[in-house]
């Protein structure tokens, strides 16, 4: 007697490449990066940053004076204001000899001011 063998071959599906996966279009997120304290750039009037070394930022409005110190890149941040500032400041930037360079008027509403001088 002769024993028969049958070999069953099995089809195994490979994914074609007509099929696209049913992919979720990616939504665009607007991302807002907010500062959350005041913060004052000192540029010359090409906007390169100034080499503020020893300089001072006073914000001042009414009877009350804020100061911060810049650092040697021309950014002065006011840890005590957060933004979005709701009130108008004046402006006085000082040298290290304390004489004032510049005086501006910072309107309501902003995160940072860049005084061009």
């Amino acid at each position: 007697m002769i024993k028969a063998t049958v070999k069953k071959t099995v089809a195994v599906k490979k994914p074609s490449a007509s099929r696209a996966k049913a992919v979720a279009p990616r939504r665009r997120r607007r991302i807002r990066q907010t500062l959350d304290r005041f913060v004052v750039i000192a540029t010359n009037l090409n906007s390169v940053p100034r080499d503020t070394s020893g300089w001072t930022a006073e914000l001042s409005r009414n009877n009350t004076t804020i100061t911060a110190d810049f650092d040697d890149f021309g950014v002065a941040r006011f840890t005590s204001i957060s933004t979005l500032t709701t009130v108008s400041y004046i402006l006085r930037i000082r040298d290290d000899n304390g004489t004032v360079l510049t005086t501006r008027t910072v309107p309501a509403n902003r995160e940072v001011y860049v005084a061009r001088f």
